[in-house]
């Protein structure tokens, strides 16, 4: 099933793409560009899930961000990365690198 088939891929690839923005780009020619780019693709996947009306969810992605936040700030960039992978096979997205 493709992404445009279900609009769960959709979302889970926006908060994705936010945690990459946010935490992967170290060597950014902009970094700050990079965090409202994030904060945008995170919004961007959050408005989608509503329109689906899916509170569960929603709760659900909203302790992945800050799961996934936590563990960059705890030094442990493994720990997130599986954490989203986990979320997107959940959610079948396909993980992006």
């Amino acid at each position: 099933m493709s992404a445009g088939e279900n609009p769960y891929a959709e979302v889970i690839a926006d908060i994705a793409r936010g945690a990459r923005l946010h935490y992967e780009n170290d060597a950014s020619a902009d970094p700050d560009l990079d965090l409202l780019l994030g904060d945008q693709s995170y919004a961007t996947g959050l408005r989608k899930l509503a329109a689906l009306g899916d509170l569960e969810e929603t709760a659900r992605l909203a302790d992945l961000i800050s799961a996934v936040a936590q563990a960059h700030a705890d030094g442990e960039s493994a720990a997130a990365t599986r954490l989203l992978s986990e979320a997107e096979a959940r959610l079948g997205g396909s993980e992006q690198g």
